[in-house]
């Protein structure tokens, strides 16, 4: 199966490479403003500003990161190496304190994130430094304001895209990037049991590929791809519903059910009384959509639930057939296969009760 690759925590990305920028051109035009003192500001330190401005960590890391940046970063420049390594090292451990406690958010950098972000921002950033000295050789050879902003805006650019590598996963499994793809939409207890089934998929996965190859371990693994595909497809659905619940709070709408009715029974014109009747009418069958919703998504979670037993049930199943002898592995393989798929076929779906509801069935 070819690797498909998966850009995570797009918005996070965007965010810090549009501050970093907007941190590159501070820090330029500040060293524009120096060259009339004849003060001259590395451009070097553009990866400074722009990890400074593109950080955003919690409350409880901010200083640290405020102080680390400045103090870490700055190391590389006291060994006196020739450029552009000097650069290239204060980019990489600003990208590397950045990603690890100021990714955005509540969450920490895992470490195979930061690493990747620290190595290409290092190698970027060189190129930016590159890119700058070009650029004020072919249009701004006299150097002054506008060069100094286009030059450190233009370093701080490269380093922000280099972080790029630290929102880059690659999958060899589309079930498996499929489940990565849903983190950032699901929350709450249906985001855990979605970790759940990815780690148990996962495992399953790992499993059945240590078995003979054959016609029953091909079957088996499409079980597993189907019940995590059901898993994230129930997940998928429920995050849809909790979006269409957040954006209508069910009392304001009782209450103003409530107050239409009121309204309409203290007037004495008929024909007021009608519309005010007709209002109150229609609200009440937002009111009762919404509570039809509100159950669809408790049946969604429990399907969920479901679908993850099943789940660990085949996990403890292939752990069964793991320790076998192997000549009975393809066998058993095939008839854990038909078993899971009739447990899979007895898991109930949900009921449609409007056939009007925004929510599609999750089997034919």
């Amino acid at each position: 199966m070819a690797p498909s690759l998966q850009l995570v925590h797009r918005d996070d990305f965007e965010r810090r490479t549009l501050r970093a920028l907007v941190g590159g051109a501070a820090l330029g035009l500040l060293a524009g403003l120096a060259e009339g003192f004849d003060l001259t500001l590395n451009p070097g330190l553009a990866v400074m500003a722009a990890a400074l401005a593109g950080a955003r960590p919690k409350p409880s890391t901010q200083t640290l990161l405020w102080v680390g940046v400045p103090l870490l970063a700055a190391l590389p420049y006291l060994f006196r190496a020739g450029a552009p390594v000097p650069q290239a090292l204060s980019g990489a451990i600003a990208a590397a304190l950045v990603l690890w406690i100021g990714p955005g958010g509540e969450r920490l950098g895992k470490p195979s994130e930061v690493a990747a972000g620290a190595v290409a921002t290092g190698a970027l950033v060189p190129l930016g430094l590159y890119v700058q000295q070009v650029m004020n050789a072919r249009f701004f050879p006299q150097e002054g304001l506008l060069g100094a902003l286009v030059g450190f805006s233009t370093v701080a650019l490269f380093w922000g895209v280099g972080t790029l590598a630290s929102h880059v996963t690659v999958h060899v499994d589309a079930v498996e990037s499929r489940g990565g793809q849903l983190e950032d939409r699901v929350g709450g207890e249906a985001k855990e049991l979605l970790e759940r089934t990815r780690s148990l998929y996962r495992q399953c996965r790992t499993l059945t590929l240590k078995m003979p190859s054959g016609a029953g371990r091909d079957e088996l693994l499409g079980v597993l791809q189907k019940m995590a595909n059901e898993s994230f497809t129930l997940a998928e659905s429920h995050a849809e519903l909790e979006t269409q619940l957040a954006a209508v709070v069910p009392q304001d709408v009782e209450a103003q059910v409530e107050q239409l009715r009121q309204r309409a029974s203290a007037t004495e014109d008929a024909v007021a009384r009608r519309q005010l009747e007709l209002a109150a009418s229609s609200l009440g069958e937002e009111l009762n959509r919404l509570q039809l919703l509100a159950r669809k998504r408790s049946r969604f979670l429990a399907q969920l639930h479901a679908q993850v037993a099943l789940l660990e049930r085949a996990r403890m199943s292939l752990v069964g057939v793991a320790g076998s002898e192997a000549s009975a592995k393809g066998a058993q393989a095939a008839h854990l296969a038909q078993r899971l798929a009739a447990l899979g076929q007895d898991n109930p779906e949900p009921i449609d009760e409007s056939p009007g509801a925004s929510v599609t069935r999750l089997r034919g």
